[in-house]
């Protein structure tokens, strides 16, 4: 009887473990595609920011200044102006939709009638599932010069003229 350590066995070539895996990689394919194209591929748009753009030579030979850029925005007298509003308005919405969102939450909860809170429901959460085209397309419908539901019905019935909304 012999306590030596027998040698490690071999689990599998690399081939046979991806066969194995290959659901599970399949599996997380759309979500890496995802990653990839709304969180990586934008990131070589940081160039931009140190770069002089030459819209003939394009972002990638275009001279390179630095940061130049950043030194053109902080010696203006607005760049104070336009950063507290960034961080005012993000730190607003930020605690109006939570805020909001909690006393939704809430009502909903307290809501008995089964059929009124699906409804309920289906109304909040419908415009998240909406395509932005067609979004566009609602709100182009309301506020069009020409043709727009608020320039033509809505405003006149206030005896106001037609607004340029956009």
């Amino acid at each position: 009887m012999t306590n030596a350590a027998s040698p490690a066995k071999r689990k599998g070539s690399v081939a046979a473990k991806i066969k194995k895996w290959t659901p599970i990689y399949l599996m997380m394919l759309p979500g890496a595609l995802y990653l990839l194209i709304n969180n990586y591929i934008p990131m070589f748009g940081l160039v931009i920011a140190f770069k002089q753009i030459d819209f003939q030579k394009g972002i990638f030979e275009s001279p390179w200044i630095g940061f130049q850029n950043f030194q053109f925005l902080f010696q203006t007298k607005d760049a104070f102006v336009i950063t507290r509003n960034t961080l005012l308005y993000n730190i607003a919405f930020i605690i109006l939709n939570t805020v909001i969102g909690i006393v939704f939450a809430i009502f909903i909860c307290d809501i008995t009638w089964k059929a009124g809170k699906k409804v309920y429901q289906s109304a909040i959460l419908f415009p998240y599932l909406m395509s932005w085209v067609i979004v566009g397309y609602i709100i182009y419908a309301i506020f069009s010069m020409q043709y727009g539901i608020a320039n033509k019905s809505i405003l006149p019935a206030f005896g106001m003229e037609p607004l340029m909304w956009y």
